[in-house]
């Protein structure tokens, strides 16, 4: 029912209230004011009456008194006169002023009535006699009196009829008018609930449509964020689909590497590499430019080498350089060496810009020029003497998905992101990136940046990196893919990791009860109990497990980079992530993120103490070929099957490292063989193989010392006796079958 709102009920009663007030009070005043002009009339009437009654009185008394008795005569003057000075004097007069233009006959009467007054005061005295004589002028004087005041009382009641009459005429058209505004009141009113009846409705209408926009904009957003999931949800499926196999075409082309290949064999393997990374750099362009649109990208302010990092950027484009196209960098001669600020960023923003450069410039040259703008500004320009761009063509190039030059673009790879997300990146940072260019004559990209120079928390920073390899770790991996599972498994051993695989959720939280491990590498996206839900379960168990010292670091492998994956991994109790595809080095530097408790006394990467002082550290004989003490500890923290196959690995990748060991020899190369004994020497001292680890810190000691080709080859071969002493003892141990292939 329609109903309405309070305040137009409240606003229609007052009006109609404050009307009939209006109305009351002004027919009270009316009534008042005709009342005293009545009330008047009356006394005035009345007065006149007494006046002439009182003449008339007067006129019986002359004619019945006698000479004998005076008195009664003299009363009636005195009276007579009294009346009219009462009618002469006060409001009475005022009013008969008012109301009667020409007063004259008022004045004739009281001067016939003072000029009676000396008879009435002889008479009164005794001076005279109240004779035939005197009776005959009083009564003659007062006839003129008494035809006066008759005369006077009838004008008096003819004006006071004709003002009745136009008192009733004028309150006719009093009550006209009184009418007239009544209807017209009634018209407006009428006319206000109307337009009150119409605005309620209109408002009714407004907030019914309102609601419905309203609905229809939270219907719109609930679409929109349906949209937003889905989106994230796609970009998930299509981050985790497509990274995970790249992860182990790149893993295992990491691990191709290290195999003894012909020159055919290693040109395919890089023409290989060289292709997963591009499709790599187009997964990432379009992620990376989802993430921006859904403002997922963070920028970070940390200390960094800004030089180191800009002449190893130069570094990869002259190597990649040809004969054509030249690449050239200029920095300023005070460019701060270190500020603060996102480095990876930079360098993205820096390699998109090179590489579009590179990629429209047939000959000519490519520079990059950083220069100091003031103290808190640093510009970066990238130059080239490409194909250039149209002036019509440049408000477009920052847009995504757009190429300018269809038919250059076709020779080369690419999605058409790399400046929309170069662009972005530079407003992220604090700055814009501009661009003039002439077709036919090249282009010119340029930005600025508020970096602020930090050389003292920067030289902090360079002496906390741990460059060398990691400890030897103990390591489970939960994977449900087979081929990433042995990818793992692979680049673990090649850094000097032990690890136990599992492929399921399950699996990883009964071996975590049963075994101690040093970090556990979870997949997320796993069929049945995912790497959220695995790792939950277990921080759980591990806070009911009051008896457990220290918790086991989990890091997130997955190929889902977006920040909800993130944080999602965070809540459940990871401490890391580490995006798919990585290669050996990223894996290298989670793995120096946490100490090793199983191996803490193997430290990887540090000069280890001489032979006699190693013996004393490890409790194990100058002949020994296995650590009795390790293999003891391996057994106790792994399946056998795990164990046996790093046995496996490990021996069929020694052949491997002796040869790159003897041409690094061939070449001169001694910080290579150095390198490369100091692998073998923590690939071996996971394993414990004690007479090899002493061997390789041996050749890497003469290494550093530069000894000479025929000590180092004849240390080589020490290494390559020793093998087949090793493989020996791993039989005995019962962790290689004579039958079983290596």
């Amino acid at each position: 029912m329609f109903s309405f709102p309070l305040r137009f009920r409240v606003s229609a009663i007052a009006a109609v209230l404050f009307f009939v007030a209006a109305l009351v009070a002004g027919g009270l005043t009316l009534d008042r004011q005709q009342d005293l002009m009545h009330r008047a009339l009356d006394t005035l009437s009345w007065n006149l009456y007494q006046f002439d009654r009182s003449v008339h009185d007067l006129r019986i008394k002359a004619l019945e008194t006698t000479p004998e008795n005076v008195g009664p005569l003299v009363l009636a003057y005195d009276i007579t006169y009294g009346r009219s000075q009462l009618m002469h004097q006060g409001q009475t007069r005022r009013f008969m002023t008012e109301l009667y233009r020409d007063t004259s006959w008022s004045a004739k009467v009281e001067q016939e009535v003072v000029s009676l007054e000396p008879l009435m005061e002889s008479l009164d005295s005794g001076e005279k006699v109240f004779d035939e004589e005197v009776r005959r002028t009083l009564l003659s004087s007062l006839t003129k009196l008494q035809q006066a005041t008759r005369e006077m009382l009838l004008e008096h009641t003819i004006t006071v009829a004709k003002l009745r009459s136009d008192d009733s005429r004028a309150m006719l058209h009093l009550y006209a008018v009184v009418l007239a505004c009544i209807v017209l009141i009634m018209l407006a009113g009428s006319a206000l609930v109307v337009l009150l009846i119409r605005e309620a409705r209109g408002h009714t209408l407004k907030a019914e449509l309102l609601e419905a926009q309203s609905q229809a904009l939270r219907e719109a957003v609930q679409q929109a964020e349906a949209a937003s999931r889905a989106k994230s949800d796609f970009m998930a499926m299509v981050s985790h689909e497509m990274r995970t196999p790249l992860s182990g075409v790149i893993g295992m082309t990491d691990l191709i590497k290290d195999e003894p290949l012909s020159e055919e064999g290693r040109h395919y393997v890089e023409s290989l590499e060289a292709s997963a990374k591009g499709l790599h750099t187009v997964i990432n362009d379009v992620l990376d430019y989802t993430r921006i649109e859904a403002g997922h990208m963070g920028i970070e302010d940390v200390p960094f080498n800004l030089v180191q990092m800009l002449n190893q950027l130069a570094q990869g484009y002259r190597i990649g350089s040809n004969d054509k196209v030249q690449f050239l960098m200029r920095l300023a001669p005070r460019l701060p060496e270190c500020v603060k600020g996102d480095e990876h960023r930079l360098r993205q923003v820096l390699m998109n810009l090179l590489d579009n450069a590179f990629k429209f410039t047939d000959q000519g040259f490519v520079m990059l020029r950083v220069t100091q703008v003031d103290a808190r500004g640093i510009s970066f320009v990238v130059y080239d003497t490409g194909c250039g761009i149209g002036e019509q063509d440049l408000g477009h190039i920052f847009e995504p998905f757009q190429q300018v030059d269809s038919v250059m673009t076709r020779r080369h790879e690419g999605a058409g992101l790399g400046l929309a997300i170069a662009r972005r990146l530079v407003q992220a940072m604090g700055g814009e990136l501009l661009v003039d260019s002439q077709l036919g004559s090249g282009s010119r990209f340029w930005f600025e940046l508020p970096l602020v120079s930090c050389e003292e928390e920067c030289r902090a920073a360079e002496e906390e990196v741990h460059t060398d390899l990691p400890a030897p770790h103990h390591v489970l991996v939960v994977e449900d893919n087979a081929a990433n599972r042995q990818l793992m498994a692979a680049m673990l051993s090649r850094l000097g990791q032990s690890s136990e695989l599992v492929s399921s959720g399950e699996q990883a939280l009964a071996v975590l009860s049963e075994r101690s491990f040093d970090m556990v590498f979870m997949d997320l996206q796993m069929s049945g109990m995912d790497g959220i839900e695995t790792a939950s379960r277990w921080r759980m168990q591990e806070s009911q497990d009051h008896a457990q010292g220290t918790t086991v670091p989990m890091i997130a492998v997955t190929a889902n980079i977006l920040p909800e994956h993130r944080q999602a991994s965070v809540e459940a109790g990871m401490d890391d992530m580490i995006s798919k595809p990585f290669t050996r080095k990223e894996l290298s530097r989670v793995l120096q993120r946490y100490p090793s408790h199983v191996y803490a006394r193997l430290t990887a990467g540090s000069v280890l103490p001489e032979v006699s002082q190693e013996g004393q550290c490890h409790e194990r004989e100058e002949g020994e070929e296995i650590s009795a003490m390790t293999l003891n500890e391996l057994r106790s923290m792994m399946s056998a099957d795990a164990l046996q196959r790093m046995v496996h690995d490990y021996l069929a990748h020694y052949p491997v490292r002796l040869a790159r060991m003897r041409v690094a020899i061939e070449d001169g190369d001694c910080k290579a063989l150095g390198e490369e004994a100091k692998r073998l020497n923590n690939a071996s001292a996971t394993l414990g193989c004690a007479a090899i680890m002493r061997a390789a810190m041996k050749l890497k000691r003469l290494a550093a010392d530069g000894e000479s080709a025929e000590q180092l080859t004849a240390e080589v071969d020490e290494l390559e006796r020793y093998e087949g002493r090793v493989r020996e003892a791993w039989r005995k141990a019962g962790l290689l079958e004579s039958s079983r292939p290596v």
